[in-house]
This record gives C-alpha cells, sequence and structure tokens, in this order.
C-alpha cells in the first residue's frame, strides 16, 4: 500500500496499470490515480517552478505578505533520466498526454510551452489564501480586483480543494523557440529548448485580479481586449489538446477528463514532492 505522495519508479505499463518499484518493493498501482513527473516524460518543455524558490504572486500589481518571493515547497533536485537539474512538476497520468499534445502543437508553430506549476501542495494553498485574504482586507484596489462581479476571489485562489492539488490543473507560459538541440537519454533522443524569447502575455504569471481574466465574466466564450496573440495561441494549443481554460487566469488549464477518471479518489495535496525517482530508459 502506497501513501497519498509516496514516490515510485515506473518499470512498465498495462492497461491502466503500471509495474512500479517502491521503498517496500515492487508492485502494480492503477496510474488514473498517480502523477507523473512531466520533465520525464516531456523534456521538450520549459520548467519554472516559481513557488519552489521565489512565489511571484501579486494582485492589481501589489505584493502579497508572507506570499510574494516566498518557497514554498522543494526545488529543483537531480534528474538521473535528464542528467541534470530540473523541477518536480507532476500531474495526473491522463493529464499529462493532453499537455504532450499542446506542446508538440506549440513546437509545430516555433513556439514551446514554459510550465510554471501543475501540482500544488495543499500548504501552498492555504498559503496564498490566508495572504490575499489579509490584504484585501486592507487595501481596497486589491479588494476590488477580485470582488467587482462577476468575479469573487475563489476564481483567483480557490478557496476550497484547487485542481492543482486534484493533480489535473496546470499554470503556463509561452516562448518563441530561437535554438533547440537533440540530447539522448537511455540511447533515446529528444528535443531540448536551449534559447527563446519569452513573449508578452496580457498581465505577469500569478496576478491575482480581473485583470488576468481571460474571459469577460464566468461561463463566457468572449476574450477579453488583453488577450493578445501569444495568450490566444497558448489557449488554442490546450483547447485543441482536450484541455480547458479558466475564465479569470489566461495561464491555467484543467483537463476535466482526467479528474472523472479519477473521481472516486481525488488527491487532497496534503503532501509534497521531495525526491525524483526517474531513471533514463532502458
Amino acid at each position: 500500500m502506497l501513501e497519498p505522495g509516496e514516490g515510485f519508479t515506473i518499470l512498465s505499463e498495462q492497461g491502466h496499470w503500471w509495474k512500479v518499484e517502491a521503498a517496500a518493493g515492487v508492485g502494480w498501482v492503477d496510474h488514473r490515480y498517480c502523477l507523473i513527473n512531466l520533465p520525464d516524460v516531456i523534456p521538450s518543455m520549459l520548467y519554472d517552478a516559481v513557488n519552489s524558490y521565489g512565489a511571484v504572486y501579486v494582485s492589481s500589481g501589489k505584493e502579497i505578505p508572507g506570499v510574494t518571493g516566498e518557497s514554498f515547497y522543494p526545488g529543483a533536485s537531480y534528474n538521473p533520466r535528464l542528467d541534470r537539474e530540473e523541477f518536480m512538476m507532476p500531474i495526473l497520468y491522463a493529464a499529462a498526454k493532453k499537455v504532450c499534445a499542446a506542446q508538440h502543437a506549440a513546437l509545430a508553430q516555433g513556439n514551446c510551452l514554459k510550465l510554471y506549476e501543475a501540482f500544488r501542495p495543499r500548504s501552498t494553498q492555504l498559503a496564498v489564501i490566508d495572504g490575499l485574504t489579509a490584504l484585501a482586507e486592507e487595501d481596497p484596489e486589491v479588494k476590488a480586483g477580485i470582488t467587482t462581479p462577476p468575479w469573487s476571489m475563489t476564481y483567483f485562489i480557490n478557496t476550497g480543494y484547487s485542481n492543482h492539488q486534484r493533480g489535473f490543473a496546470v499554470d503556463v507560459g509561452l516562448v518563441k523557440v530561437k535554438q533547440t538541440q537533440v540530447r539522448t537519454t537511455g540511447g533515446r533522443e529528444y528535443l531540448a529548448v536551449t534559447d527563446y524569447i519569452e513573449y508578452d502575455m496580457p498581465t505577469a504569471i500569478h496576478e491575482l485580479s480581473m485583470a488576468a481574466a481571460s474571459t469577460l465574466a464566468p461561463g463566457s466564450d468572449t476574450l477579453t481586449d488583453t488577450m493578445n496573440d501569444p495568450a490566444i495561441a497558448l489557449r488554442g494549443y490546450f483547447t485543441g489538446a482536450g484541455m480547458s481554460p479558466l475564465e479569470s487566469e489566461w495561464w491555467h488549464f484543467n483537463d476535466w477528463n482526467a479528474r472523472n477518471l479519477a473521481k472516486d479518489n481525488l488527491s487532497t495535496g496534503k503532501f509534497e514532492i521531495s525526491r525524483c525517482y526517474s531513471r533514463p530508459p532502458a
């Protein structure tokens, strides 16, 4: 029996089962309920887990005391599969396949996804909720930015369990590829983006206010005037891959199918990812 958040190495796949090696030995797990480390399976993407070394959350452009600049969970560590330091950024396996499809679509147009967060521990979520709540209580501009109808605070930081805790959400940006390199692991080739230019997006990542909204209102399909070409392209890559955009955050996408596959055993995120178990492919 594996505890929530306990790590393992995937040895093989059969149907919806993985054969895995964990501390207790070798056995089988149902991968519908399992997270997979995205750098291990989509090495062509760029990874920047800002919450692991210096959170960039702001609201109406203002820093959130106790949140902005804080480190909330373990950061980059040595990844044996890639033979380099890399962030640990897991997501439900079913969702990982759609993120991969979105990355392929981006690369085909000379672009690349830059992932800022996938799984987010519950402890991080609560810290942001508390910090933003306190700031809004003392700053009318911040309060207006997260509570002016049709918006409410939960659209910008879910006050319940976030889809990041559930394992089927990503916060992601887009860059223009300038240079790539073919690398190998276990004798298999993969593409690595070695130089790029950041696109200007509607706001900075993790701007928690209606300034970051992608549509005019919850449930609306009408894009805001701030949704520029890179943001629209990003949205297209993910909707084309079967993921759903969030109206209040241009960078956030959900995989509801992955959620449905795991619905009888959803994660509450009460753990942290602290070790990389990957190996080069045999």
